[in-house]
């Protein structure tokens, strides 16, 4: 068995395996259209794409929705609508009384604008007593997602384009999703899934539309769809068609009401042929039996001359010897006889045998034959340099006894019969493939018109895209303004804070007394100038260095350290007083600052520690005094460590 399969063994297989029954489709439609969905699956062979299609049991809607090309709106072709209205509607409803009902039956209705619009056409019709008719229209169709949406009855804009303002207006309502058909015109409509293929027709209906379906079905399928539309039709009823349908303009089941529109009307029931009633001649006054049968006879040669001059094949009427006794001069030009009469003359003994030597053997044949049964043959003589073709039939003239009593020669020339139907077979043939042709033009244009409303729906898509992107494209600049704004803002804070720091940092540096910055892993990020003179060393040396390190007395430095841990703990400022330290010049006397340094989020960022001067004490407050005040010494002016080690110096 090979790998690939056929198109056609493709569409046996869906049918056989319910999937979509698509037996009877033109094949190049067919092809062109499975091959875009296994296209836009990423499929490249058939038999690849038929097990997709049983292993997902969505597949088969899917690709009876792309080989589905359901293009269509109210009124499509308004000049067609026009015609039925005018043309068709009149025919078929001038003989209904309030009471009566009247069936249509809408095959391929799609996603149901044409009947709609044919309910809207009959409710015109109607007028205010429309509902005194029992008005029932049938509309199928094989895809069940557009009969859904049918029967919603809701309907974009663009679907009635080619509605006039004023029906539009007075059959639909809008809403929030576009334009919704009136309940009138919905209760006229029956919606139900049916294959125009293989499925029954719906019966006894007075219109049947069936517009742009024909033209995806083969030759055969045609035929039998036409035969269904035509059993659907009750005698007399009207067929109306897509304009590019022409497969009924020579059909002998219906006739054209408007070839152009492709209207067509169902023939009624076999009237009874007229007869002709014959006339006879007679003598009005005949004088004896005699005369009279004579007349009668004279009458009779009359007709009989005139009967063979009027027709124009050959007659030759022979007696029973084969003794010419009449012919017409028509037998002489077909046979292209050069004597001006055979009449008395023996028929093998006349120029007739020589055109047709067969005449001899075919007139024993004949004669042999049970019932004066005729004998046909054709012949074909040669006479002045050119060759026709003659159908000749021969006919034994028996009595009631079974006795032949004479023989009757029937010739016509059919070479120019022949040549006309082989021109005609050749025009037919012309036709269909014109026919097949313009069908294959109707498709394709429906084809690319779906894809036109398709890309039209994708580019409205990226249009609202693109003005999405261009609304965000606005808030990201706007939001890019508001970033430049809030940069210069922060350049601006951090110029001041930079300013700010380095006035600290200065005004640290040019204080007199010295100043520690301790951080929260007790080590020293600042060392000011004071410092430096006082305990005689670099910031460079102090800067990154455990307070523990400090150069001073260990005790003093682990009063420090427990200190600062306090202040880091308790968040608190606190004063060591009257603390000893041996600085460069000598030991002096210091009060330590703690002061807890805090971050802008409330947290701790270390601790200050400055080395001010001792405090002296305060003096005890006198008893004695006159007014009761407490008498105080004057305390000493505060001194400067720095001061006094420059005094010491010089």
């Amino acid at each position: 068995m090979s790998d690939e399969i056929t198109l056609q063994q493709l569409v046996e297989d869906l049918a056989g395996d319910h999937g979509p029954d698509l037996r009877g489709y033109k094949h190049t439609t067919l092809e062109r259209r499975i091959r875009k969905r296994m296209f836009q699956l990423g499929i490249g062979s058939f038999r690849d794409y038929l097990e997709r299609v049983r292993q997902q049991p969505h597949e088969p809607i899917e690709l009876l929705n792309t080989v589905l090309i359901n293009v269509t709106e109210f009124f499509r072709e308004p000049q067609a609508w026009e015609a039925l209205r005018a043309e068709a509607l009149p025919v078929l409803l001038q003989a209904l009384r309030p009471g009566d009902g009247f069936r249509a039956w809408c095959a391929g209705c799609s996603s149901g604008e044409e009947p709609y619009s044919l309910a809207i056409l009959l409710a015109e019709h109607f007028g205010s007593s429309a509902n005194e008719y029992d008005v029932k229209i049938y509309a199928t169709d094989v895809d069940e997602d557009a009969l859904n949406f049918a029967r919603r009855g809701e309907y974009p804009m663009e679907r009635l384009r080619r509605m006039r303002p004023e029906l539009r207006e007075k059959y639909f309502t809008s809403n929030s999703s576009g334009l919704r058909i009136s309940r009138e015109i919905r209760r006229m409509v029956i919606f139900g899934r049916s294959n125009i293929v293989s499925d029954a027709p719906i019966s006894h209906c007075q219109l049947v539309m069936c517009r742009n379906v024909l033209i995806y079905f083969d030759t055969h399928s045609q035929k039998q769809i036409i035969a269904r539309l035509h059993y659907a039709l009750d005698p007399g009823g009207v067929l109306f068609l897509g304009k590019a349908e022409s497969r009924l303009t020579e059909s002998r089941l219906f006739r054209p009401l408007d070839s152009r529109w492709r209207i067509f009307q169902r023939h009624r029931s076999d009237q009874p042929e007229s007869h002709v009633e014959r006339e006879v001649i007679v003598n009005t006054n005949p004088t004896s039996p005699e005369d009279k049968l004579q007349q009668e006879l004279a009458v009779t040669r009359l007709y009989q001359r005139a009967i063979l001059e009027t027709i124009r094949p050959a007659i030759i009427a022979l007696d029973a010897n084969d003794i010419v006794v009449t012919h017409n001069d028509a037998a002489l030009a077909i046979w292209k006889l050069s004597a001006p009469k055979l009449t008395g003359k023996r028929l093998q003994n006349t120029e007739l045998v020589l055109r047709c030597p067969e005449f001899p053997a075919r007139m024993l044949e004949a004669s042999r034959g049970a019932g004066g049964a005729p004998l046909t043959f054709e012949c074909n003589p040669k006479a002045n340099g050119e060759e026709h073709q003659i159908a000749v039939t021969i006919r034994p003239v028996v009595t009631e006894s079974g006795q032949r009593a004479g023989t009757l020669i029937y010739a016509e020339d059919i070479t120019d019969r022949d040549k006309l139907q082989s021109t005609i077979e050749q025009l037919e043939a012309t036709g269909e493939e014109l026919q097949s042709a313009n069908e294959e033009l109707e498709t394709t244009n429906e084809e690319l018109q779906s894809t036109n409303e398709e890309l039209e729906t994708t580019n409205e898509e990226l249009q609202s895209t693109n003005e999405e992107l261009e609304t965000t494209n606005e808030e990201l600049q706007s939001l890019n303004e508001e970033l430049e704004n809030m940069n210069e803002e922060l350049e601006e804070r951090t110029t001041e804070l930079n300013q700010l720091n380095s006035r600290y940092a200065e005004t640290l540096q040019s204080m007199p007394w010295p100043v520690v910055m301790v951080d929260l892993q007790e080590k020293i990020q600042l060392w000011n100038a004071a410092a430096q003179r006082v305990f005689g060393v670099g910031a460079t040396s102090v800067v990154g260095v455990d307070v523990d390190h400090l150069p001073i007395d260990s005790e003093v430095r682990k009063t420090i350290v427990r200190r600062c841990r306090l202040a880091m703990d308790k968040g608190k400022t606190s004063i060591l007083r009257e603390q000893r330290v041996r600085i460069d010049y000598g030991m002096d006397a210091f009060d330590l600052h703690f002061t807890p340094v805090s971050r802008s989020d409330g947290g701790m960022e270390g601790v200050l520690i400055m080395f001010g001067p001792a405090e002296a004490p305060r003096p005890a407050r006198s008893a004695a005094g006159s007014d009761g005040k407490a008498e105080r010494t004057q305390a000493p002016k505060p001194r400067n460590p720095a001061e006094k080690k420059n005094r010491q110096t010089q």
